[in-house]
């Protein structure tokens, strides 16, 4: 009770201050504004523009590209910045159905995306482009990722004072080892499966012979990717070209104009002039395309409290379409774990199998929804968790087609979760795979002891001491937990065999913690078709007897939940008494060092399906 109470006061705390807020006032009208309208916009994607404001012929549009793209908007967060891949794909969609749009002005800064995200945009570009959509890119600087997006366009734009940072490939895995020796901690785990290595980092000074030779494959595939996106984009570059200027990069800006990287060195208001100012057609660029001017709500007095309370518990949901067939959208995404705490303050995303199981009972036994495609990015999880989410998945494709398609990982428990799936979906620069499992724990003794701690510990029961922080597996708890994690694994296996059309031999072969790219899985066929979120609403339609230009109304799920609902789910956690500590949202060291977030996984799970590392672009 007394947390209740603290929870209430600072809550009363947090109203008194937003109603005199004008920050505030601006982020709630940011909500209700792009992020209310964006399932709706989704739901039909040939919806009517009527509502936006009227522009003459010849139109060039301002289109933003940078920063991370999410696939789903948090719940509540005090940030009217974040946007997600969605809303970018939704407004091109809607720039190629506007006859008045010439052209299309990509303005790429800072992406903090990865290849399959990556790819799914250049796709969505070269659509407008086939439109007759003419599209500038125009980069300030840009490295690996800017560059490869602003290959898709017609033209490349660069500032003068800029640079391309266009470079090679580089895979890089940090090891605790030797942290851990002079710390005096013994990190006691096992994994099955050849290339599983997630845990060599805790076990090893440096990469194991499978480790390499699995990262040195993906680097192969992706950095073949790298020199194809360059030389399709650039008519004047072929693939031996393009290979050996990115062993000559980084490039300044006369340097990449000279190598053809570039089309003009131009600041943004000079390439602007050059539009407006042509001869033959008149030309206007339009910075804030189809967005309609709104002011901040008045949120003063108790009129403004009550509009805010309103504002707080309400959840708008997009309006359904009659007569048109019903597709569900599942967005799966982030790290698989049994439980994990809700909070409105907070921007983790946080796959559990309760709201898995909510989202997909929901589509599989609405009689309206005739399809559902899933939309994984996930570097995997809890063992048991996953489990509990791929039963879902294979009960739902039991009743209704369910389509996987795959974002920038799809990996271990995210590959377990989809592999029930009837269809399943990659780009090729999708990391997916890593059919393996692990587990065990950090012993920290000889740390306690290091620091003057100490624990005396009283058991009942020969393997009582199993994950017990405080000494090395015995002989017996080591035969229990290799027993458990293989009996695990081969269960991953059977289950992907019967999932793939494939005997377990086969899957075996391609299993043991390997991760492969989205192009290589096809390949093998862990994977049956490459392309985006576009491609499974294809195949979905296809599969309830539609044709591809045939318009769906698409109903999002797991549904958005409301400040208070989650702010009220929050305050029952913390009153609830639970036999297993809940686990941590990633901490944004966590997010860059992935390794040191499993750790909370270790420390409350018997077995864990995770990815062995992470594949950013830079």
């Amino acid at each position: 009770m007394p947390k209740l109470t603290k929870r209430f006061w600072l809550l009363t705390l947090i109203i008194h201050l937003l109603i005199w807020s004008p920050t505030f006032a601006q982020v709630v009208n940011s909500r209700n504004g792009e992020e209310t309208v964006e399932p709706q916009a989704i739901a039909d994607s040939s919806h009517d523009t009527s509502d936006t404001q009227e522009i003459p012929s010849q139109k060039y549009v301002e289109l933003s590209i940078k920063g991370p793209l999410a696939e789903v908007k948090p719940t509540f967060v005090f940030s009217s910045q974040v946007k997600t891949l969605r809303s970018i794909t939704r407004e091109i969609d809607k720039i190629r159905k506007d006859d008045q749009v010439a052209g299309v002005l990509l303005k790429i800064e800072g992406l903090g995306i990865g290849w399959a995200k990556l790819q799914e945009l250049c796709d969505k570009i070269i659509q407008l482009r086939s439109d007759g959509i003419e599209v500038i890119s125009y980069l300030e600087s840009g490295g690996n990722a800017e560059y490869l997006l602003a290959c898709a366009a017609d033209r490349i734009v660069l500032m003068p004072a800029g640079m391309v940072g266009l470079t090679g490939l580089r895979a890089e895995v940090m090891f605790f080892r030797g942290l851990l020796d002079k710390l005096d901690i013994k990190a006691d785990m096992y994994a099955v499966g050849r290339y599983k290595s997630a845990i060599e980092p805790y076990t090893r000074d440096s990469m194991s012979e499978a480790q390499r030779e699995a990262m040195n494959a993906i680097l192969d595939d992706l950095y073949a990717q790298q020199v194809e996106m360059i030389a399709n984009g650039r008519g004047e570059i072929d693939a031996a070209l393009a290979a050996e200027l990115i062993g000559q990069g980084p490039f300044t800006a006369e340097e990449a104009y000279q190598a053809k990287l570039v089309d003009v060195l131009q600041y943004y208001d000079e390439l602007v002039q050059s539009i407006e100012g042509r001869a033959e057609e008149k030309v206007e660029v339009v910075s804030e395309y189809g967005k309609k001017p709104s002011e901040a709500p008045e949120l003063t007095g108790f009129a403004g409290f009550m509009k805010l309370f309103s504002i707080l518990a309400s959840s708008k949901q997009p309006t359904s379409s009659e007569g048109k067939p019903k597709v569900a959208l599942i967005y799966a995404t982030g790290p698989i774990m049994s439980d994990a705490p809700t909070s409105p303050f907070t921007t983790g995303q946080v796959m559990t199998p309760s709201e898995m199981a909510e989202a997909l009972r929901e589509a599989r036994e609405d009689s309206d929804i005739q399809a559902v495609v899933m939309r994984v990015d996930s570097p995997g999880g809890s063992a048991v968790a996953s489990d509990a989410i791929w039963r879902e998945v294979l009960l739902t494709q039991q009743e209704k087609p369910l389509i996987v398609s795959m974002s920038d990982v799809a990996g271990s428990g995210g590959y377990y979760i989809a592999m029930a799936a009837g269809t399943i979906v990659a780009e090729p620069g999708t990391i997916t795979g890593s059919i393996g499992v692990l587990g065990g724990k950090l012993n920290l003794k000889g740390l306690y002891n290091k620091v003057g701690l100490t624990k005396e510990v009283i058991t009942r029961g020969q393997n009582a001491n199993l994950y017990s922080d405080y000494g090395d597996f015995t002989p017996t708890e080591r035969e229990r937990l290799q027993k458990l994690l293989e009996t695990i694994y081969q269960d991953f296996v059977r289950k992907a065999a019967e999932g793939r059309n494939k005997t377990e031999a086969e899957i075996h072969e391609l299993a043991q913690g390997r991760i492969w790219t989205g192009k290589q899985a096809k390949e093998i066929g862990l994977v049956d078709k490459l392309g985006g979120l576009d491609t499974a609403l294809t195949i979905a339609k296809k599969q309830i007897g539609l044709d591809p230009a045939d318009a769906i109304d698409i109903i999002i799920l797991p549904k958005p939940k409301t400040f208070f609902e989650t702010l009220i789910e929050d305050m029952e956690m913390d009153i609830q008494i639970p036999m297993t500590p809940h686990l941590p949202v990633p901490t944004p060291i966590e997010r860059t060092l992935p390794s040191l977030y499993w750790l909370h996984l270790f420390a409350n799970e018997s077995a864990a399906t995770v990815m062995p590392f992470a594949i950013v672009i830079r």
